[in-house]
């Protein structure tokens, strides 16, 4: 049985309630933007308070006094669920996993095997680290539970807030930008390419409980571009129809999905 916190209390390894969710996101906040990835699954826990996200954390200093968020935790493990239909038509689930230490990587590892509702074995993960390849101990732990894994580097690009919220929206004419609705779920997902490890109803899910953007035409409302947020990615599965290309519609919806995070 997972033990849920008192933020004010213990330094091992603990379910975030949510009174230390809103003070792990302003932990978290003086960390961006090396913390991006983590922040972002933080931030869809305490937003939508869906239990397919959790937070674990270790604390850095046993006090119950100190109002401090300064080095107040030392690690904190974010994680989201999906589930989703494989080849043989049976539901498994997908688990997104990021985190930040101001230890050393490998510490992660101990953190991970403490966390006991993911089958490494069956379930998919996906686990982000701030460097393209994990830490050695993190590659052990990994072959030690006989997963089939594949190391996939990519980057992150980020804007700071400040700029983020400063953003001027052009306006452009013979369309409009809102966000989108659960209607749109079929649409971003038939054009998502790595749709195989999600759903329709998860991608509708996100786009009731999160920021998005859409780019549409006033004559007819039909979408032609969009973003949405999709945890640890931060704003993710943009696209744009073919025939709308090379019209400004990507770069409209990115800056209007930026600002609204922001």
């Amino acid at each position: 049985m997972e033990k849920k916190s008192n933020p004010l209390e213990g330094d091992q390894l603990q379910l975030a309630n949510r009174k230390c969710l809103l003070r792990l996101l302003s932990f978290l906040d003086s960390k961006l933007p090396v913390s991006c990835a983590v922040h972002s699954l933080v931030n869809a826990a305490v937003s939508t308070e869906n239990p397919a996200y959790r937070v674990y954390f270790r604390r850095q200093h046993v006090s119950t006094t100190s109002t401090s968020l300064e080095d107040e935790f030392s690690l904190v493990v974010a994680i989201g669920m999906e589930r989703f239909i494989n080849s043989r038509q049976e539901t498994k689930k997908s688990w997104f996993l990021s985190a930040w230490t101001n230890e050393d990587d490998g510490m992660l590892a101990d953190a991970y095997k403490a966390i006991d509702i993911i089958d490494w074995s069956l379930d998919i993960v996906v686990m982000h680290h701030k460097n393209h390849a994990p830490h050695p101990t993190i590659s052990h732990f990994i072959a030690s539970k006989q997963t089939m894994g594949h190391c996939y580097p990519c980057d992150q690009y980020v804007l700071s807030r400040k700029n983020a919220v400063h953003l001027q929206i052009r306006e452009m004419d013979g369309v409009y930008v809102k966000s989108l609705e659960r209607c749109h779920a079929q649409t971003v997902y038939d054009y998502w390419p790595y749709n195989e490890g999600t759903t329709v109803e998860n991608v509708a899910k996100e786009i009731e409980e999160l920021p998005s953007a859409g780019v549409f035409l006033t004559d007819n409302d039909k979408l032609m571009s969009w973003m949405m947020s999709h945890p640890p990615n931060g704003m993710s599965r943009l696209h744009t129809l073919q025939e709308y290309r090379r019209r400004g519609y990507a770069a409209l919806v990115t800056r209007s999905l930026s600002k609204r995070v922001a």
